[in-house]
Order: structure tokens, then sequence, then C-alpha cells
């Protein structure tokens, strides 16, 4: 023990008040220690307390959070899924818009050359008139 205390004694035994005194002392400091250890933990108690609530509010903020971020990848693939099958549609209208295009230029074209055709008949035809009628004319 480390307050190694010597006791002077009497007739029967120990000086009872020197060991009375010694026993009153002796839990006088301990109760001291004792109330100093309550505090010291009331204190880190009340300090690891304090940390769950950080900890606590911590994990709800990062929660909240975490949820707007999933929301906002579940809105943001929404949207892109919206403007992939616009521009689908989008495509598909312009292809269908094209091809109708493209089939009006080849029936234009068809007629076109029907009119070449046609012109190069008459041509032909004139020119054999003319033919004939230089013909007879010098004749």
């Amino acid at each position: 023990m480390e307050n190694e205390k010597k006791f002077g004694s009497e007739m029967f035994g120990y000086d009872k008040k020197e060991v009375e005194d010694y026993i009153k002392a002796i839990k006088a400091e301990y109760e001291s220690k004792l109330q100093a250890e309550r505090s010291d933990s009331n204190r880190v108690a009340n300090e690891l307390t304090i940390v769950k609530k950080k900890i606590e509010r911590y994990e709800v903020d990062y929660i909240q959070k975490q949820e707007k971020v999933a929301n906002a990848l579940i809105t943001a693939e929404d949207q892109a899924k919206k403007i992939i099958e616009n521009a689908r549609t989008e495509a598909m209208q312009e292809k269908d818009r094209v091809e109708h295009v493209i089939e009006m230029e080849k029936e234009k074209l068809l007629d076109i050359k029907k009119d070449i055709l046609d012109l190069k008949e008459k041509t032909i035809k004139l020119l054999e008139k003319y033919s004939e009628d230089m013909n007879s004319l010098l004749d």
C-alpha cells in the first residue's frame, strides 16, 4: 500500500484515535477521488452523449443527402430515357419525311424523263416535217 501508516501502540493494541483518524482521512481521500472520478465519468458521458447526437445528426443528414442523390440519379435516368425516346421518335419521323421526299423526287424525275422523251419525239417529228418540207421545196 502506498500510504503505509505506522500507528502508535497502547496497552491493548493500536491507538484507536489514530486508527479512526487515519480511516477517516483515507475515507475522505477515497471519497474525494471517487467524486473526481464520477465527475470525470459524468463529463465523459456528457461528451459522449453530445458526440452521439452529432453522429446521429450527421447520419440523418447523410441519409437525406444519399436519398437526394438517389432521387437525382433516378430523375436524370428518367430524363435521359425520355430524351433518347424523343430522339428516336424524331429520327423515325425525319426518316419517314426524307423517304417521302425521295419518293416524290423520284416521281418528279420519272415525269421529267417522260416529258423529255415526249419532247424528243415531238422534236424528231418536227424535224422530219421540216425535212420533208425542205425536200419538197427543193424538188
